[in-house]
């Protein structure tokens, strides 16, 4: 029997949680639920991708320096996923 995740939400996130859920254990049989019939309404508004304020910067810590917060709230996240991996 296999392993099941079930991701509640068909957006970016639940997206990007299965995509990778799916690829660090490729047996895990992966569920997208969404409760409208409108998957990924807001990636789609907002220009495909264009709107991404880190799709253009591929240096971490270029990238890190513009966040509004602070280069130590990002970093952890751009150094495990970042623009090259999309």
């Amino acid at each position: 029997m296999h392993k099941k995740l079930v991701v509640i939400g068909g957006g970016a996130a639940g997206f990007f949680c299965a995509v990778n859920a799916a690829r660090m254990n490729p047996s895990l049989d992966v569920i997208i639920l969404e409760k409208s019939n409108k998957l990924l309404s807001k990636v789609r508004i907002s220009g495909g991708g264009r709107c991404n304020a880190t799709h253009a910067c591929f240096e971490i810590d270029a990238m890190s320096k513009r966040y509004p917060r602070g280069t130590h709230f990002v970093k952890k996240g751009f150094h495990q996923f970042f623009t090259t991996d999309t």
